[in-house]
């Protein structure tokens, strides 16, 4: 399975680092830390972007 952390998710979805922290925070992107950094799987973010699109 692949993770992905949020420097990596604002380049996939366009939005600046700080939106994708703002989303982790108001969970409505599900992720988990792991040393101090937020990472998010990749069946979550295909979710999130799949909702998205509705």
């Amino acid at each position: 399975m692949k993770f992905y952390t949020t420097k990596e998710i604002s380049c996939i979805l366009g939005l600046s680092i700080k939106t994708v922290q703002k989303l982790i925070r108001e969970r409505q992107l599900q992720a988990f830390r792991v040393d101090g950094r937020y990472l998010v799987s990749e069946d979550i973010l295909k979710e999130y972007i799949n909702v998205r699109k509705v």
